[in-house]
């Protein structure tokens, strides 16, 4: 893997890719920690560093928003211009699909010579309306610092703890109107970097973001599960070796389970018959047609997500009680949220 790997770096034209891709995934990594204008960054580092060493993380709207957290890299927790990342363009896409699916207009539009084009557009515009819908509310949750709010979990204690210092000093309109004009910005500026590393990268430029946000925070889970499970404050919280050893196989095991299905199979022979060509026999050949078990991929669960996350996201953040019991009840810690996944 070395050797090709430098052997990659000895086309010039590869080359060139691939030092494009990186400089904008470095442009992806700056812009998911560079906070949002009018947003107190003393508050949000003294809440990120108390958040870091809680334990307590079983409200189901705190795993919601830790979900949607790790899609953006980070960035919805930084309240950074990233904020909302690259979902409101994969869930305009989605949208986008199954509209083209069951309206005929959409679907002979498809079809068309210049059809598609129409429709990318269509996805855009699409994405600029989730964009201002989205970023206005959670614009509005960091305008009062909002105990409630589900990305921000218990940030009214650490603004007791520094005083009342809050974090937007200045929550007039013009840093709500600001703000989702900045994260409306922030999401079109990525898909901007995603079709370029599609075309003058290496590729697949919207998965690559995805997976580049991923990656990113992956070493803060790793040092909050070393923190959480294996050296723990009070020792009898820790895992065992055992259970350690066992959970280590567990994840391989599920692992491998995911690649065998993804790659798994169904062949449909299809036989050739054979005729005669002058004094020649030709054909009579066999061969397969390979037919994917899961040929829908991971985009059905994306969106079954999605579509439980938005209703909990959106009464969580109503801060009545019953909304917060609604928002409960719907979270990953029920059987319920997974019997409707499920489904």
């Amino acid at each position: 893997m070395v050797s090709a790997f430098t052997n990659s770096l000895k086309i010039p034209e590869l080359r060139e890719r691939i030092f494009f891709t990186l400089a904008m995934i470095v442009i992806v990594r700056i812009g998911a920690a560079i906070t949002l204008p009018g947003v107190d960054a003393h508050v949000l580092q003294e809440w990120l560093s108390n958040e870091a060493t809680r334990v307590d993380q079983s409200e189901g709207a705190a795993q919601l928003a830790a979900m949607l957290s790790v899609f953006s890299g980070g960035a919805l927790q930084n309240c950074a211009v990233f904020a909302l990342g690259i979902m409101p363009y994969i869930s305009a896409s989605i949208m986008l699909q199954l509209l083209t699916a069951v309206v005929p207009r959409l679907s002979k539009l498809a079809r068309e010579d210049g059809g598609r084009q129409k429709i990318n557009q269509y996805t855009r515009l699409v994405t600029i309306v989730l964009c201002l819908f989205q970023g206005g509310m959670l614009a509005k949750s960091l305008q009062g610092a909002n105990p409630n709010n589900p990305f921000l979990n218990n940030i009214g204690k650490t603004i007791d703890r520094l005083g009342g210092r809050l974090l937007v000093p200045d929550g007039s309109v013009l840093f709500v109107i600001s703000t989702i004009f900045v994260i409306t910005a922030g999401t079109l500026l990525l898909m901007w970097l995603g079709e370029q590393i599609t075309e003058r990268g290496i590729g697949n430029g919207i998965s690559l973001i995805i997976c580049i946000n991923i990656v990113g925070d992956l070493p803060g889970a790793l040092v909050q599960v070393w923190k959480t499970f294996i050296n723990p404050e009070n020792p009898d919280d820790g895992l065992s070796p055992i259970k350690l050893v066992i959970l280590i196989a567990f994840l391989i095991i599920v692992i491998a389970a995911i690649i065998a299905l993804t790659q798994a199979q169904r062949r449909v022979p299809v036989h050739y018959a054979k005729r005669v060509i002058g004094r020649k026999m030709m054909g009579g050949q066999t061969t397969f047609l390979p037919m994917k078990v899961n040929y829908a991929g991971v985009m059905p669960i994306i969106f079954a997500s999605a579509i439980l996350l938005f209703p909990s996201q959106v009464l969580q953040m109503m801060g009545f009680d019953w909304a917060k019991r609604v928002a409960d009840w719907m979270s990953p810690q029920n059987w319920y949220y997974y019997a409707i996944e499920g489904l």
